[in-house]
């Protein structure tokens, strides 16, 4: 196959360009009551949306397609099962027969035949049930700006977006302008003494806004309820986890939109002060709550309307939309993790959503917009002013982007407390909180919670000043035992050689992508006349 022949044609380049419309009333969310506080309010109640349903739904029926992957799944998990009892996989690593058969699972689920965009999504929205008594949820809607705030916010992303460009050194990305739209979501909150369909935010909570993982488009709030879950209860936090809209639908800064929408709504209607507001997320998530940061260093005057949240949580994240770093395709790192390999296309089947006219290679952004820092954190050139974070990363194929970012986070001066978990997978969190080293990572995120509290909390009169937070990066074995970092297991690249290698590998997507649609989608063959 000829590389310069035409497969695809790209959509013109355009400069971001806001567009200061908000939605119309057609594409309106219901919002629950009671959700802005006013000034003289000292605490907001949300109350829990209602559900109806007015008929029984019919059971659904499963296809022969299913239940043959239900089966093949099935006879799959009974043959790894047995090869992991017989010490042939990586029980002498550490690996008990759970994390074994979870890691097979979802293999299984990553090599299978492609559903379309919208069935995926359809799927990963079902929320999951929890075994725990002690946990409520409460959803919410927020609404849209408008007038002045809209104005503001979308103005804020823009202007990010040209600086971040700019200061990259990225040549005319293809990103839509920023829209509006009401957030949904859910409240997840532990330990109530009288559990009610409402909750009051006083002014001395402490909130996590969560953004889920799912590479941009899929996840949801209520299918990662165990992990927001585990922040409640862990950390003793009321947790607020957003349903950002999903690519290929709503591309890139979509989501970047909706998060900072909750951020300015926790700040300016529930009245909390940036020092009790965590951003929190998982792989994709992550990435979107760095993403958020950048937009707030880069995109406001003066005025900082928007300040910097206490602390960042990231866990996996995909901060790296290239995956051009040599754990992605590390034959070492393939034993552990359950993530497909750098050259990885999503396997989705053409529907109305996708694939996308022009052709992109991820459903977030275009091909020469993924190394721009709204989907590729990493590729920020400057991190001064930020907030403290911490970072968990596993032996997965993210690995070497995760530890690179750390790297140059901290370069920036900013306190940053890395965890590494060796022979763990993307998200071992997936496995449940009485897995030991499940347990052993959100006794370490609630830790960095208080660190960070501890810095915001005003010393008693005679009492000497807090110490600033240090950075700290440690390795913690699959037993839960902490020994030193090797620091050389942190690729050695400035940002400059990053950049150009991520430049390179946007070179080999595009001509992957040439083959991609050829095998996947090919043409329609006109219908005879």
């Amino acid at each position: 196959m000829s590389e310069t022949e035409p497969i695809v044609e790209p959509a013109p380049a355009a400069q971001v360009v806001v567009d200061l419309e908000t939605p119309s009333e057609a594409d309106a969310v219901p919002v629950v009551d009671s959700l802005a506080a006013t000034a003289d309010t000292p605490e907001v109640t949300v109350e829990k949306q209602d559900e109806v349903s007015s008929t029984i739904e019919p059971i659904e029926r499963v296809s022969f397609s299913e239940r043959l992957s239900q089966a093949k799944l099935g006879a799959r998990l009974a043959f790894e099962a047995a090869m992991h009892t017989a010490y042939l996989r990586n029980a002498a690593q550490g690996w008990d027969m759970r994390t074994h058969l979870f890691v097979s699972a979802i293999r299984h689920f990553m090599t299978s035949s492609g559903k379309t965009v919208e069935q995926i999504q359809s799927l990963s929205k079902k929320g999951l049930p929890l075994k725990n008594d002690d946990i409520e949820t409460i959803d919410f809607c927020i609404p849209a700006p408008t007038g002045a705030d809209a104005e503001f916010l979308l103005s804020t992303i823009s202007k990010a977006c040209t600086k971040l460009t700019t200061d990259a050194g990225i040549k005319e990305p293809t990103i839509d302008a920023p829209t509006l739209a009401d957030v949904p979501g859910e409240w997840v909150i532990y330990g109530r003494e009288q559990k009610s369909d409402t909750i009051t935010c006083s002014p001395d909570d402490i909130v996590v806004i969560y953004a889920h993982g799912g590479a941009h488009y899929m996840g949801s709030a209520s299918g990662h309820r165990f992990l927001t879950a585990m922040y409640a209860e862990f950390a003793n936090v009321k947790v607020l986890s957003i349903d950002y809209r999903l690519a290929p639908q709503n591309p890139m800064p979509a989501a970047i939109t909706d998060f900072l929408v909750t951020y300015m709504y926790v700040l300016e209607s529930l009245k909390l002060p940036c020092s009790q507001v965590f951003f929190a997320g998982d792989s994709s998530g992550g990435s979107l709550c760095l993403a958020s940061l950048a937009t707030i260093l880069n995109g406001q005057g003066s005025e900082k309307r928007l300040p910097v949240p206490a602390g960042i949580i990231t866990v996996s994240p995909f901060v790296d939309m290239t995956r051009c770093l040599p754990s992605e395709s590390s034959k070492t790192v393939e034993k552990f993790d359950y993530l497909p390999g750098s050259n990885y296309y999503p396997n989705i089947k053409k529907s109305d959503a996708w694939p996308a006219s022009n052709g992109r290679y991820w459903p977030y952004a275009e091909n020469n917009a993924i190394t721009h820092p709204f989907a590729s954190p990493i590729n920020t050139p400057s991190w001064v002013g930020g907030c403290p974070i911490a970072i968990i990363v596993s032996e997965e194929r993210l690995r070497d982007s995760g530890l690179l970012f750390s790297k140059f986070y901290r370069e920036s001066g900013n306190p940053t407390y890395l965890y590494y978990h060796e022979n763990l997978p993307h998200v071992f969190h997936f496995l449940g909180k009485d897995h030991l080293s499940v347990a052993k990572s959100m006794n370490e995120i609630s830790g960095f919670i208080r660190d960070v509290l501890a810095q915001h909390k005003p010393s008693a009169e005679g009492e000497p000043a807090q110490t600033p937070l240090e950075s700290k990066v440690v390795a913690v074995t699959i037993r839960g035992e902490e020994r030193p970092f090797i620091e050389r297991r942190i690729p050695s690249l400035t940002h400059e050689e990053l950049s150009k290698k991520m430049e390179q590998r946007v070179v080999e997507l595009d001509n992957l992508l040439k083959y991609i649609v050829r095998s996947y989608y090919p043409r329609e063959t006109p219908a005879k006349k």
